[in-house]
């Protein structure tokens, strides 16, 4: 039997399950019985799993994964357990839609075990009893778990990579609230502790055609980059997810237990599935909850491209001296690609580049020496240089056209005010709003700039690299709100600011995910140590049907790093 045969019988089933499910009363084992056996099948999970054994597992304990439900998207389930499973967990709680509205109150567990097709499941029966217990009333014992997939489907997977580990199920209903949500999260902190693993198994985005998906993904996508509770809340049930309570309640126990974000490894629709146009499709993510710390191995699992957009970089004035200095070099090169894996990076790049650097020149006026800048450039794995900074200009139009032809004879691609970088897969376009040449200027985005943001292409994520704010504020003024919301009417994805020399890492997600924005990455290699500037990198993952996903990474301080014995 064919591997596509196996899935179409396996979603056949799932459906001839979904429609008696409807229609009947839940079912209950006799007396203290497991449930009995849903799947018969072992080879529609083994096939799953031989897709992704030679995927290497995230090297950082993992405390929560979200998965599919839908066998049809079969590798991607096994994905996101294949990512936790380098390491072992005592408990792992499934939080589920109730698919068939089989609970009577807001949400459901079960004390049972399971019958699996690989052997027997435990259930966690005194974390189970314990939720009963202390609920005050909205949480049942239920029999719904029998037949219900979001709960069936992920227990192969659980058996194989975790054998050790109990279940907690739990079924959110369709009529709870977020009062409900905050009163489960509560709940659930009384059992969720450093040896459990929160799996999720959400399908989002349903009944919509792809093109019309894409872009409720990308909203959902950006709503959780920013781990906005509120924005969460309010997204949109199915067109967002098919369980929006089991996504805000996993993102607030992540975020309450253990200061965990989300990293979005496989974003895909179910169109991909198929030859022909599906008008009704199903979107699938799998994301994974961490402390992704500088030594994350952070493998590119299902990402078409990665991305790094960097801040100010300058390797003039006391970052050269610095950087002269016995293994400096070394140091900060090891550093930046350390936390890249040597992936592509766009830095904004502050100043001038000349063949010679005056000793003369003043402070301000920045100017870095060609050999040691396009050397760095190349060592950290450049792609990109931004020339649309306050900077670019010190030496007026001479300095700018020698820093083009440098990073030109060097092969380094660089863009300035209004011009577009394109790369595979995601286009990035260099604006900014303050000048200093010989005087300060402000308020230079007009709109013909920003019409210059407007993509050619509705798939390919269009980027605003922003030179804009004031030095060492976080929050935007009016003038970066009203630019920002101008941005998003020309089908911005993403904006990306840099200028104040520090930043806050904290991405926003505008008009409900229309549009992810960082408002300053800080710094990245310039002459500021710790006690005054602080820097990150944006990591950009780009997935084959168009979506994204953003999150910040922290940079250590690479002039106090470059100085450093």
């Amino acid at each position: 039997m064919t591997g596509r045969r196996s899935l179409v019988l396996a979603v056949a089933f799932w459906f001839g399950a979904c429609v008696g499910a409807f229609s009947a009363p839940p079912a209950c084992p006799p007396g203290n019985d497991n449930f009995p056996v849903f799947y018969s099948d072992p080879a529609l999970f083994e096939r799953a799993m031989e897709k992704v054994a030679a995927m290497e597992p995230s090297n950082e304990r993992l405390t929560g994964i979200i998965v599919p439900h839908h066998l049809l998207a079969d590798r991607l389930v096994a994905l996101g357990f294949k990512a936790a499973s380098g390491f072992r967990y005592k408990r792992i709680v499934i939080l589920s839609p109730d698919h068939f509205r089989k609970a009577e109150k807001p949400f459901a567990t079960t004390m049972r075990g399971f019958d699996d097709v690989f052997g027997p499941v435990r259930t966690d029966a005194e974390a189970a009893a314990r939720l009963l217990d202390g609920n005050g009333g909205f949480i049942e014992e239920s029999c719904l778990f029998d037949t219900d997939h979001g709960v069936r489907a992920m227990l192969p997977f659980i058996h194989r990579y975790f054998p050790e580990a109990a279940v907690v199920p739990v079924a959110i209903s369709i009529k709870s609230d977020r009062a409900d949500w905050d009163r489960l999260g509560d709940a659930l902190a009384d059992i969720v502790d450093a040896d459990t693993l929160v799996v999720e198994s959400t399908d989002f985005s349903h009944y919509l055609p792809q093109h019309v998906a894409r872009g409720f993904d990308q909203q959902t996508l950006n709503v959780l980059a920013a781990g906005s509770p509120d924005a969460i809340a309010a997204l949109r049930q199915p067109a967002h997810a098919d369980s929006v309570g089991a996504l805000y309640v996993h993102t607030r126990l992540q975020q309450a237990l253990f200061g965990a974000g989300p990293l979005v490894i496989a974003s895909e629709n179910s169109q991909a599935y198929s030859p022909d146009y599906t008008a009704s499709t199903t979107s699938y993510l799998v994301v994974l909850f961490g402390r992704f710390g500088p030594d994350f191995n952070s493998p590119a699992w299902d990402a078409k491209h990665i991305y790094y957009l960097a801040g100010d970089a300058n390797f003039g004035r006391a970052m050269k001296t610095a950087l002269l200095g016995d293994g400096a070099k070394d140091r900060v090169v090891g550093a930046v690609r350390g936390l890249t894996r040597s992936r592509p990076l766009i830095v904004n790049l502050e100043g001038v580049i000349l063949p010679n650097v005056p000793e003369a020149i003043d402070d301000m006026t920045l100017a870095m020496p060609e050999d040691l800048t396009i050397e760095m450039l190349k060592a950290i794995g450049t792609a990109g240089v931004g020339l649309a900074n306050n900077h670019a200009m010190d030496l007026g139009d001479s300095g700018y056209a020698e820093t083009r032809r440098a990073l030109d004879t060097a092969g380094i691609p660089s863009f300035g005010q209004g011009e577009r970088l394109a790369l595979p897969g995601l286009d990035i376009t260099g604006v900014t709003d303050i000048d200093t040449n010989g005087s300060p200027q402000t308020d230079l985005i007009t709109d013909d700039l920003l019409d210059r943001l407007v993509g050619s292409d509705a798939v390919r994520p269009s980027v605003a690299f922003v030179h804009w704010g004031r030095e060492y504020i976080t929050a935007p003024s009016p003038r970066e709100k009203a630019l920002t919301e101008a941005m998003r009417l020309r089908s911005v994805s993403l904006v990306v600011g840099a200028h104040p020399h520090v930043t806050d890492g904290k991405l926003v997600a505008e008009a409900g995910g229309d549009m992810l924005v960082l408002h300053s990455l800080g710094n990245f290699i310039f002459d500021q140590s710790a006690a005054r500037a602080s820097g990150a990198l944006l990591e950009v993952r780009l997935f084959e049907q168009g979506t994204f996903f953003a999150r910040t990474v922290p940079l250590p301080n690479l002039f106090d790093l470059a100085k450093s014995k």
